[in-house]
């Protein structure tokens, strides 16, 4: 069976989904898509003309992100007519899923050198634009699943974690995502991208945009409930915000790296998807992760380099909780809450993130999991190349 190696991973500064003062204001999702694309080809030095098929993860695929939005990016970046592009939606995992989808290729012995990542753009196209839930979902399901604010204020009161754990979660976030991003820490993943300053000013961006290094457990104390004004604890600063950015990896067999003489960044060991309730869909990395890691031969205690999409303090709290994880262990180059949950790009970059943590650490295991809506969550182990 034919194993997957990541060469290299990039993604875009993830920026504001604001009609005023976002980044990508007046940057089309295609455009970021190419970019990503387009800088993976020029970093690696790989020939267009290898590059079998693009995996593409996003969400609202509609207006500007419709019409296989992969297959739009991949001509805009020039790769060549032949090089074939299929868009994802599993929903917050949809680039996780297109990684996974590209591993799986290989394995099975289909196409090999591919581009799997993501974009969304949720300033031009909304998280909710157009939304239409089944009426017959809901003979099962409370509406209230759909709202995914509501599932993290069911976890908190299941779980019992407490609104001052969140709090602190959230400011531990935007402290680490500060700190990695004075140090250079991102520098690697990140590829420079052309936007607006608040003033409407064109330059080139080289860092996230929502990390807020004045923030403190008191401002954060005094925001109000987003979710349950009646004694809830989901606040807008210990979810993470809305945001624009793509993503993407050069992933292929590791018989054709040594064949072009590539160095990877590490293989692919073991995937894995899982189903939830929808109600609490939050604590869907946690059966992932089991399966993952039962499937890699692995524990948890295994795993040096954690990467958890933090979509809300409390459900990364939870999993940690049910998984008996020291948060601490985990996003340690802060997470969502304080980068951005660009829903499609999401686990791309958290997969990027994760990737080029483990070559900085010297790490030989790494696993990247999310959440996903409607109840589910997806977990992918990689493994160093020089283990």
């Amino acid at each position: 069976m034919r194993q997957a190696v990541v060469i290299d991973a990039v993604r875009t500064p993830i920026g504001k989904a604001a009609a005023d003062k976002g980044y990508y204001r007046d940057v089309r999702s295609e455009d970021l898509s190419a970019h990503v694309i387009a800088t993976l080809v020029e970093r690696t030095g790989i020939d267009p003309h290898l590059i079998d098929d693009v995996r593409w993860g996003c969400v609202q695929q509609q207006g500007e992100q419709g019409f296989d939005v992969a297959r739009i990016a991949a001509l805009v970046a020039g790769l060549p007519v032949e090089t074939g592009g299929v868009t994802i939606n599993r929903n917050c995992a949809s680039s996780l899923q297109a990684i996974n989808d590209a591993a799986m290729n290989i394995a099975a012995n289909c196409e090999d050198v591919q581009i799997a990542g993501g974009v969304e753009h949720m300033d031009h196209v909304p998280m909710s634009k157009d939304y239409n839930p089944c009426p017959s979902l809901f003979r099962r399901h409370s509406e209230a699943i759909m709202n995914m604010g509501l599932t993290a204020e069911y976890l908190a009161v299941k779980y019992r974690v407490s609104r001052a754990r969140q709090d602190a979660f959230a400011l531990r976030s935007h402290q680490l995502a500060a700190e990695a991003t004075s140090a250079h820490a991102f520098e690697r993943e990140i590829a420079p991208t052309w936007g607006r300053d608040d003033s409407g000013r064109k330059f080139l961006l080289t860092a996230d945009q929502c990390i807020r290094r004045d923030t403190s457990l008191e401002s954060l104390a005094a925001l109000p409930p987003a979710f349950n004004p009646a004694g809830g604890s989901v606040t807008a600063g210990n979810s993470s915000p809305i945001n624009v950015a793509a993503a993407a990896m050069l992933i292929m067999s590791s018989d054709k790296a040594r064949e072009l003489g590539l160095k990877p960044l590490a293989k692919v060991r073991a995937m894995a998807v899982a189903g939830v309730a929808p109600e609490e869909m939050g604590i869907g990395p946690v059966p992932a992760v089991h399966k993952a890691l039962k499937r890699a031969g692995l524990r948890l205690e295994d795993i040096a380099c954690l990467e958890f999409n933090e979509a809300f303090a409390v459900q990364v709290l939870a999993v940690c909780q049910l998984l008996g994880l020291d948060p601490d262990r985990v996003n340690l180059r802060g997470g969502a809450i304080a980068l951005g949950h660009p829903l499609g790009a999401s686990g791309a970059r958290i997969a990027s993130t994760l990737l080029h943590r483990m070559r900085d650490e010297g790490a030989q295991y790494g696993l990247a999991t999310m959440c996903v809506g409607q109840g589910q969550g997806v977990a992918t182990v990689f493994e160093s190349c020089e283990s």
